[in-house]
């Protein structure tokens, strides 16, 4: 294949923000819309995405080296481009948590266990990094198929 020009510039300025989501391809460009249009990233942000997304921050107990890569990379990041906010954001019918045993969540409803991974990221991210804000957010999709972003809180 030749080379291809794009019409792409190399983002310069620096990044005050990490994103981390899942991979499913079915949410990417909802994701890419939420965090440049609607949280007016403007595409100047790190970004993790692997499959379940934030849960590689949590259950160090079950896949303890998927956690510790996970916070491996989160460190990497927050210390490299010396980041002050996090964006963590779980989604509707992760086929990773379909995978994930029931005896770890204290319910077996999929968005309660993604809140509760999260509320887990947030109690270890306020004991590891205190400095760092944090956000929540939970993807999923209406009667009409089209995509829907809450906050989750707490």
């Amino acid at each position: 294949m030749p080379s291809v020009q794009l019409s792409s510039s190399l983002q310069r300025a620096d990044a005050e923000v990490l994103a981390i989501h899942c991979s499913d391809h079915r949410f990417q460009a909802a994701f890419y819309e939420f965090l440049n249009l609607k949280l007016d990233l403007n595409e100047n942000y790190d970004l993790l995405v692997l499959p379940g997304g934030p849960q590689c921050l949590t259950l160090v107990e079950y896949l303890p080296k998927f956690s510790w890569a996970g916070w491996k990379w989160l460190r990497y990041q927050v210390e490299a481009h010396d980041l002050k906010r996090l964006i963590l954001i779980q989604h509707q019918d992760c086929g990773w948590y379909k995978e994930l045993p029931f005896h770890l969540h204290a319910s077996s409803e999929p968005r309660l266990r993604q809140e509760e991974d999260l509320r887990r990221a947030r109690a270890a991210l306020a004991k590891e990094r205190p400095d760092l804000r944090v956000e929540f957010y939970y993807a999923g999709w209406d009667a009409s198929e089209r995509i829907t972003i809450d906050e989750v809180s707490g």
